[in-house]
């Protein structure tokens, strides 16, 4: 299995220690508000503790993570990934942001579609859920654009903030694997 995905734009490929100083110059307020592990605004060896947890986890097969990067021109224009659930290993959780120079463009839809695919055999999962807070409609739109169905809503504790957000929750299930033809 290739470790890089190409869009038609984009390219998701493993993160490495060389994109903590463009990731501390992405991650702000704006897209921290909107996840669960970021606080904002933070240095580039932050970033770098953040890669190594986040490479050490890949090792142990418990996340699948990459970067997102704008082909035409090689930019890193956010980070995409899924992670194991601890309490139930058959279940992934996808998680995404992308800079607020980029939003509105549709490239956190097209690189999530071609991750999905991905993460069934990267992370030997059953069921891939995603969750956002109610007043990001642009990621439950992401979400939905997945194939996933709505399950509720449901409280998400966000470490970061060290507080509980109402999301909406969609998961979706691996699809069968086609069917053989013939004996």
């Amino acid at each position: 299995m290739s470790d890089l995905i190409l869009t038609r734009r984009l390219l998701l490929r493993p993160l490495t220690l060389d994109d903590a100083a463009p990731t501390a110059r992405l991650m702000s307020p704006g897209i921290a508000r909107w996840t669960g592990s970021w606080q904002g605004e933070t240095s580039a060896r932050e970033v770098a503790e953040r890669i190594q947890q986040t490479l050490e986890l890949a090792r142990r097969g418990q996340a699948f993570n990459r970067a997102i990067e704008r082909r035409g021109d090689g930019a890193l224009i956010g980070w995409i990934g899924g992670r194991r659930s601890e309490a139930e290993p058959r279940r992934a959780a996808i998680g995404y942001w992308i800079g607020e120079a980029f939003f509105g463009r549709g490239y956190t839809r097209e690189a999530a579609a071609a991750l999905l695919p991905r993460l069934w055999d990267a992370l030997d999962v059953d069921v891939v859920e995603g969750v956002a807070q109610l007043p990001n409609a642009a990621s439950i739109a992401v979400l939905r654009g997945l194939g996933m169905r709505h399950v509720g809503q449901r409280m998400e504790f966000a470490k970061a903030r060290g507080a509980a957000d109402l999301c909406e929750a969609f998961e979706i299930e691996r699809p069968d694997p086609p069917a053989e033809i013939g004996g």
